[in-house]
């Protein structure tokens, strides 16, 4: 479990929020032998914590930029995809499946 804070980026580019606070955890073995496509170790689930951000900002094919973990293989900051359906909870906090984004 990784709690840091992430920078949220669209597709383009575009910075849309930055220093919200998440966890990120590995993705179940059940999640990770579903996602199709992706390495096994590469997947995670991220969780939004509080403060909630509102309105629910965080969209599929999103970049979470961790603000504060260095990718060893890289040297630049960690980065994941969302890749999945994110789900919402009651304004409370959001759940996804990410990809992390590796080499980028």
């Amino acid at each position: 479990m990784i709690l840091t804070t992430v920078r949220i980026e669209r597709p383009q580019g575009t910075t849309v929020a930055s220093g919200v606070p998440v966890q990120i955890d590995q993705a179940s073995l059940e999640e990770r032998v579903e996602f199709d496509g992706a390495r096994p170790y590469d997947v995670f689930t991220v969780y939004t914590l509080w403060p909630p951000i509102s309105p629910a900002i965080i969209r599929r094919r999103d970049v979470l930029v961790d603000e504060n973990t260095i990718d060893p293989e890289t040297g630049t900051n960690a980065k994941y995809r969302v890749s999945g359906l994110v789900e919402t909870f009651a304004d409370d906090h959001q759940e996804m499946l990410v990809e992390r984004v590796v080499g980028a």
